[in-house]
């Protein structure tokens, strides 16, 4: 009977927080595939390559829609994950409902699910009923969690993706069983396929519990051998089209894009339209031009950086604490809404707060906690978004579970 009502609880927090994004829906939802994804989805319909750059001249091309006869340069810029995940939902439905609506619809369940599995993973900590309650009504209720559901965006995905990578880690590490091997190693492919990044975090997370922790070696091949076997055709298609062997080709965009002479904490894309006009940089329109033109901008960056490198240091620790608290200058709608900025700034001291106290203890909060700092420190060489902190919402939650606990021992020892 007290599962009964247990369960009942965990329910109804489901079901409020599914009405609550379907209510949403008619008011904050996307309507139109009119950003890059609609662009690559129409280029690849009408010209069967995977790309959104449509050659304009010899020494010019532009992400736009492509008109039959046009050619489109296949891009290594966009990882390609939720272009599938998109294309596989159109033709699933052979075009029988309208494409924006039914993305909407599956990230609304996507993210529902996401709330179960993390209310499993708390409970796999040996949580009590009510603080797993308490801390997945959070993560199920989070403005930004309800808001990112309703966009056509690939951060959904990546974090359902994210929260069954944790799920399945934390699984295999305490049953020990093949089966959660299998399927921790193929997430993990695919959110390297969402997030080429995620590559050097799965090195390490491998690297921590089967060489840190000496665990079955053979185990280790497995995994890594299963997640290349994901991400292998995409490294094909990537080796074919560009002669190389690479997952994405941004690193030098999203270098400029942060440092720049704006000095813009979330990135200024504008600088670069207006600084570089590509026609005059006279990089050939062939199918290596986004490798030449990401080349490009990285030598820019660094340029930039050389120039002032006190000034560039500076904005990097801004960065830091711009993604652990707040962004004091945020452009973005809604940002300083109070039942954004409260809540995010709350959960960021108490994470802090928790992620510190476990950094020397050796575990699974111990990881966790590397892996939140070393993320920050990352994307901060970078620019940052207000969305990034929604990827680590379900971080942010376990590490400030040892905070919660600290605070419990000292007011009721």
């Amino acid at each position: 009977m007290i599962k009964r009502k247990k369960a009942l609880t965990i329910n109804n927090l489901i079901f409020l927080s599914l009405l609550i994004k379907i209510i949403f829906a008619f008011i904050f939802s996307d309507s139109f595939l009119d950003n890059e994804w609609g662009i690559i989805l129409h280029n690849f319909e009408i010209s069967g390559t995977f790309g959104f750059n449509v050659v304009n001249n010899e020494f010019s091309a532009t992400p736009k829609f492509a008109e039959a006869g046009e050619i489109v340069l296949p891009t290594v810029f966009m990882p390609p994950l939720y272009f599938y995940y998109i294309y596989l939902l159109k033709i699933l439905t052979n075009n029988f409902l309208n494409i924006v609506y039914l993305v909407i619809f599956s990230q609304i369940i996507l993210s529902t699910v996401s709330i179960y599995i993390f209310h499993k993973i708390l409970k796999n900590f040996g949580q009590d009923e009510v603080s797993a309650l308490f801390l997945t009504a959070i993560f199920a209720l989070f403005p930004i969690n309800i808001y990112a559901s309703l966009q056509i965006s690939s951060v959904t995905l990546q974090l359902f993706l994210t929260i069954l990578f944790f799920f399945f880690l934390i699984t295999y590490s305490r049953k020990q069983e093949i089966k959660y091997l299998f399927f921790f190693s193929i997430i993990s492919g695919l959110l390297i396929l969402i997030r080429g990044e995620f590559l050097i975090f799965y090195f390490f997370t491998v690297f921590y519990f089967f060489v840190f922790f000496k665990k079955n070696l053979t185990k280790l091949f497995l995994s890594l051998f299963i997640t290349i076997l994901v991400i292998s055709p995409y490294l094909n298609r990537n080796y074919q089209q560009f002669d190389t062997l690479v997952l994405t080709k941004s690193f030098g965009y999203n270098l400029l894009k942060g440092n720049n002479p704006s000095k813009i904490i979330e990135g200024n894309a504008d600088f670069i339209n207006k600084e570089f006009d590509k026609q005059e940089l006279k990089i050939k329109t062939d199918k290596r031009y986004e490798i030449k033109l990401d080349n490009f901008y990285k030598d820019k960056a660094i340029e930039y950086i050389l120039q002032d490198p006190v000034a560039y240091v500076k904005l990097y620790f801004l960065k830091i604490f711009s993604f652990l608290f707040i962004d004091m200058k945020s452009t973005y709608p809604d940002y300083y809404n109070i039942f954004h900025i409260i809540p995010k700034i709350f959960l960021s001291i108490s994470s802090l707060i928790g992620g510190i106290m476990v950094i020397n203890k050796k575990g699974f909060f111990q990881y966790l906690s590397i892996y939140y700092f070393l993320n920050i420190l990352l994307f901060s060489i970078f620019f940052i978004l207000p969305r990034y902190s929604l990827i680590f919402l379900p971080v942010q939650l376990l590490l400030s579970l040892e905070f919660f606990r600290y605070l419990k021992r000292k007011l009721f020892n």
